[in-house]
């Protein structure tokens, strides 16, 4: 079980007793501590208990909490821990045990379903002590606040017990080169950290317990001279000795021995707070504020403005639960206060076995996790929040300059490769790129989550808009890297997302007055849509009957040019090519590696939910990656969860112990939620999801949260890739990795709206009724006019209608409406035209390459529109 000293701190202990073996008494009123720097730092662990920030006002931090314990704090902005530990240290006054708290006992909740305070128990019965506390963030100032009430159980007086306080500074995104030290602040004793420019103060308003006229606070290097290590760490009195006033550039932690007052009591309440800033006076001014405040009017405060954003929110039509409220309030408070940022998760993962050099974890910006919680808080009503996220999109993180050759071949760029338009792989809040690859999906969805917020929002951004498209048409469909960040080639999910973001694009284009533009990305995104299952859809796998999307086809593009062949693939996905699988997967003929990506095609609107591609791969995914969880409290569903993709090798080792570059992947929570709003779309019935959402609900924390991945159990996948479950964990429980994941929370938002909706709610319907796999109702003015044409064509060609309406395309056969095959030979699609109009219009159809050839009919075909009701055309072409 973990300790507070984390795994790679405790290896040093060993070392650490057998110096103070050697060392003399030293003075109570000993200065700088010893033992410098300390073992080395590691970070918090990244399964949450609780986390919040002031939704509204003057503060700028962050929390989050492990175990019953206030664990990484941050603070300015989001991608800036500042603190990895404050925990209390329980001993007897005997001298015969300290317990540390977060190895103990503990629940924790919401104080109330609709606001991110918490309330916190900790406790070790056998001991006779147990503490509450209630967390939360002042708004007014940068400082976490924690309520304490400390009582004594079975007939025991808080006389019987020493209480510390114990914490572990992680100052400006690192654990080294940390100073600690004790100042006197309006007359009191406060423990102060530093390093570059940040402060932290830690402060209560009950009084340090005082020893032979000494007050029993210390400063120390971790696993050397720290209160843990005093305590702990071979001390036989179990009583805190150390009173060091400083330990400068090193790894430190601070402990204050707490004055709990009368002996006699059975319970002392207090106030503890640990302020920040960009000064020493700064935090120490704000943590002295708060607790010279009104601290019940600022938890007040805090809960109202968390109340008024609840309250804003959609109760999709009655049926938002709790969990639906909490993975909002989740998201919410991952939206830095700064510019509009929001993280994809708030900690790092594996973080007890990580240090400094993993810098960004996971608390920077992905373009595609941003897409998907703030599409999902779109969903919940928050457009305010996704509105904010756009505008950072395209203001802050979008690339405005050209430099370097390729992605990590970038000599002299101080940002690394760039390019204008192009969003980087991730970044800091500040928009600064963190890794160099190129995600293509990452390219599109920033257009996608524009155009569904409007007009209001995408007008004005339009050039910045039309740059990203460029970029995707110069550049698309091949991606350096799909979703899952590893390799180059075609990806279906990836085409998934740039068709889509080319055809919203357009769609704004048009709005724009810019026809040429709207044209460009209409003709490539219907290239890739007619194209993508001639690309990544193979005929000569291993899996069922040989048919199915793979994960990858990781051909090169066949040329450099601009010609339509130029973007297709060097190699189809029936050709025998090698898959290098990072993470340790190794390598592996790319037909046999699946995923679940294939599902894009239809949230993007690419394809119907019953097109044959992908019906044929569901059986594949399923009995693959698919596996039946027992679950007491869910329907039974098989499959109920999956896997990533075979050969994954992100994970946890099968021994347990952490990833360290390769591992093995578990099965991923993310997937329960598309296969349910897939499942939706497919039946055509909100219900269809139930069963899915309720999977959900049984792959959280024991406080709600979703996780990137839980423990499955134990199997073989294909080719005897072994996955394990070791002793210690359960199935369905969250791995080390990442809890919550924001793009999971973002996932049950969108799942139990598509419920209530009985459809996908985030569909673009622009892209889904280009290609006739939706039909879009017609707005006061318009008919809905249902296509329906017989016409024999060869392999690669493709039937368009144009004519002279603005919604036909006005004649520019790049803005024609492609009709689709499913019944060839009759293509049919829908389009909504104006009312009691003299509409003309002729077929045409698209050859492989681009060339057109309009059909055999003399002049133009007419229909003139009625005032009301519907139109069916029935027509007959010849060429």
């Amino acid at each position: 079980m973990a300790k507070w000293r984390l795994k790679l701190e405790r290896a040093a202990l060993a070392g650490a007793v057998a110096l103070l073996a050697c060392v003399t008494v030293r003075s109570a009123m000993a200065d700088e501590a010893f033992g410098s720097p300390g073992v080395v730092p590691t970070r918090g662990p990244s399964v949450k208990s609780f986390l919040g920030t002031a939704v509204n006002g003057a503060s700028r931090v962050y929390f989050t909490g492990y175990r019953g314990i206030l664990s990484e704090v941050y603070y300015p902005v989001l991608d800036t821990p500042e603190s990895v530990d404050l925990q209390f240290l329980v001993g007897d006054a005997g001298g015969t045990f300290v317990d540390e708290e977060k190895v103990q006992s503990y629940s924790a909740g919401q104080t109330d379903p609709r606001t991110m305070s918490w309330q916190v128990s900790t406790s070790n019965i056998a001991h006779n002590w147990q503490i509450g506390k209630v967390i939360f963030a002042d708004p007014n100032y940068n400082a976490i606040v924690e309520r304490v009430t400390f009582t004594a159980l079975n007939g025991h007086s808080v006389g019987d017990f020493n209480l510390y306080v114990l914490s572990k500074p992680y100052l400006d995104n690192a654990g080294s080169n940390n100073t600690a030290y004790t100042t006197s602040y309006n007359g009191s004793t406060t423990l102060v950290a530093n390093h570059n420019s940040r402060y932290s103060a830690l402060m209560t308003d009950r009084p340090w317990k005082v020893v032979n006229g000494v007050s029993m606070t210390s400063n120390g290097f971790v696993g050397q001279s720290d209160g843990w290590t005093d305590l702990l760490g071979g001390s036989t009195d179990l009583t805190m000795n150390w009173t060091f006033s400083s330990a400068t550039n090193g790894n430190v932690a601070q402990m204050g021995w707490i004055d709990l007052g009368d002996p006699t009591a059975k319970t002392v309440s207090f106030d503890v707070v640990l302020g920040f800033g960009g000064t020493q006076d700064q935090a120490l001014s704000d943590a002295s504020s708060v607790l010279g405040s009104n601290i019940s009017g600022e938890q007040e405060q805090y809960d109202t403005a968390w109340h008024n954003y609840a309250a804003g929110l959609s109760t999709q039509g009655g049926s938002a639960d709790a969990a639906y409220y909490l993975a909002a309030m989740t998201l919410k408070t991952m939206q830095d206060k700064s510019d509009g940022a929001m993280i994809a998760g708030i900690g790092t993962p594996w973080g007890e076995s990580q240090g400094d050099a993993n810098a960004g974890g996971y608390h920077l910006v992905w373009p595609r996790d941003l897409f998907k919680f703030a599409n999902a808080l779109t969903t919940a009503g928050d457009t305010s929040t996704a509105s904010s996220v756009v505008n950072y999109l395209f203001k802050t993180l979008q690339q405005t300059t050209n430099c370097g050759i390729a992605e990590y071949t970038a000599s002299g760029c101080p940002q690394g490769y760039s390019r204008i338009g192009r969003f980087p792989q991730n970044a800091w809040v500040s928009g600064w790129p963190y890794w160099q690859g190129t995600q293509m999906d990452e390219q599109a969805m920033p257009i996608i989550l524009a155009w569904r917020l409007g007009p209001s929002v995408f007008n004005p951004l339009w050039p910045q808009i039309k740059l990203t498209a460029d970029y995707i048409t110069n550049t698309g469909p091949w991606t350096y890297q799909e979703r899952w960040e590893e390799d180059s080639g075609y990806s279906p999910s990836t085409i998934a997302a740039e068709i889509a973001g080319l055809v919203t694009a357009a769609d704004i284009a048009n709005q724009n007055g810019d026809t040429t533009s709207a044209a460009r990305y209409l003709s490539a995104a219907d290239y890739w849509q007619e194209n993508v299952a001639a690309w990544t859809y193979t005929a000569t796998g291993s899996f069922g009957n040989g048919s199915y999307y793979i994960r990858i086809n990781p051909a090169s593009r066949s040329g450099t040019g601009t010609d339509r062949a130029s973007f297709a693939p060097s190699a189809g996905p029936d050709t025998a090519q090698t898959l290098a699988i990072k993470n340790g997967g190794g390598s592996h003929d790319a037909r046999r590696v699946v995923d679940g990506g294939f599902f894009e095609l239809v949230r993007m609107g690419v394809k119907r939910a019953n097109d044959p591609t992908i019906l044929n791969t569901i059986s594949v995914y399923d009995s693959v990656l698919g596996q039946s969880l027992n679950l007491p409290n869910a329907p039974a569903l098989s499959p109920n969860t999956w896997f990533r993709y075979n050969f994954d090798g992100y994970g946890e080792h099968n021994d347990g112990s952490d990833f360290d570059g390769a591992g093995v992947g578990r099965l991923w929570p993310i997937f329960t939620a598309e296969r349910g709003m897939y499942e939706i779309a497919r039946q055509g019935s909100g219900g269809a999801g139930s069963p899915y959402l309720a999977t959900l609900k049984q792959l959280t924390t024991p406080e709600g949260f979703l996780p990137e991945q839980v423990w499955p159990n134990s199997t073989a996948l294909p080719d005897n890739w072994i996955v394990t479950t070791p002793s210690g964990f359960t199935p369905a429980q969250p791995t080390k990795s990442m809890a919550p994941l924001n793009w999971t929370m973002g996932e049950y938002i969108s799942l139990l709206a598509s419920m209530q909706a009985g459809r996908i709610v985030d569909i673009p319907s622009v892209v889904c009724a280009r290609y006739d796999n939706c039909v879009v109702p017609p707005q006061s003015g318009q008919v809905s006019v249902a296509i329906s044409v017989n016409a024999n064509t060869q392999l690669g060609q493709q039937v368009y209608v144009t004519g002279n309406a603005g919604a036909l395309g006005n004649w520019n056969t790049d803005l024609g409406i492609p009709l689709d095959p499913a019944t060839y030979p009759v293509w049919s699609n829908n389009v909504n035209l104006p009312v009691g109009q003299a509409i003309q219009y002729k077929y045409y159809r698209k050859n492989a390459y681009g060339s057109v050839t309009w059909e055999n009919w003399s002049g133009n075909r007419q229909l003139q529109t009625p005032t009301s009701g519907n139109v069916t055309l029935n027509d007959q072409v010849s060429w």
